[in-house]
């Protein structure tokens, strides 16, 4: 575990047992903090170092001198947890009017968790079912998932298909892969042809200078007559023929 994630961890202990020791009331703040960001929730522990805000799905810590100012209100998810605390677990009406309370709030976790209650008292219950995002199969409400999987639907990539849609999609991308790589392999077959062909065109050109008749001892190069192999013994009474230098492969 890293150091960092060490000083997380502990400073969420740490903010555990303050709640326990102590029973601080919780309070609903939002936290404004240095940079213009912003924390809505309820506060559980706070020390000269840090302030432990409860967010509904779970806490974040920050540094204090990263606070630039704390706002105590009341806030929604205080308010979910006050009438939640009134209600009985058999009172699947109760549960029904905070579940709706809390989606007209865009409290999506809260209404979640208020409609799985009344989804205990009431197990075909309409409403509830649907707002849990359940549907009526065989019978019965199942989730979205199970429906599709009764229907022999396999998901892929994200999406609900028959098995047939997906292995078409997966040829498909097969082919299209196989056609890439014959057309690769194409081209790197027609480079090697054109560069065989350059190499003979220059093997020819080179045969055709070396082969030309000599005159006197000498071959005749583009650039005129020169020895064809260094040094050259001259022909009898001929002058002597300084050595011409060769032009390089390529120029």
């Amino acid at each position: 575990m890293s150091a960092a994630a060490g000083g997380r961890e502990a400073t969420v202990r740490y903010g555990v047992v303050v709640i326990a020791l102590v029973a601080a009331p919780l309070f609903a703040d939002d936290v404004y903090l240095k940079g213009g960001g912003q924390i809505t929730g309820q506060i559980v522990a706070q020390t000269d170092e840090s302030v432990t805000v409860d967010v509904g799905g779970g806490t974040m810590t920050v540094r204090r001198s990263s606070v630039v100012r704390i706002e105590q209100n009341t806030s929604p998810l205080q308010e979910y947890r006050e009438k939640a605390s009134r209600i009985a677990e058999g009172d699947a009406e109760g549960w029904r009017e905070l579940a709706r309370w809390a989606t007209a709030g865009a409290m999506g976790t809260m209404a979640s968790q208020a409609w799985s209650k009344v989804v205990e008292v009431l197990p075909d219950d309409p409403e509830a079912n649907r707002a849990l995002g359940r549907v009526q199969y065989g019978g019965r409400w199942v989730t979205e998932e199970e429906r599709f999987r009764a229907e022999g639907y396999v998901q892929f990539e994200g999406e609900w298909m028959k098995p047939g849609e997906r292995q078409a999609i997966l040829q498909d991308r097969r082919a299209q892969e196989d056609a890439a790589r014959r057309e690769q392999e194409a081209q790197m077959q027609a480079n090697a042809q054109a560069k065989a062909e350059r190499d003979a065109q220059w093997e020819a050109e080179h045969e055709f200078w070396h082969d030309t008749p000599q005159n006197n001892g000498l071959t005749y190069w583009p650039w005129g007559y020169a020895p064809a192999i260094w040094p050259s013994t001259p022909a009898q009474g001929a002058a002597p023929v300084r050595p011409a230098t060769l032009p390089a492969r390529g120029r």
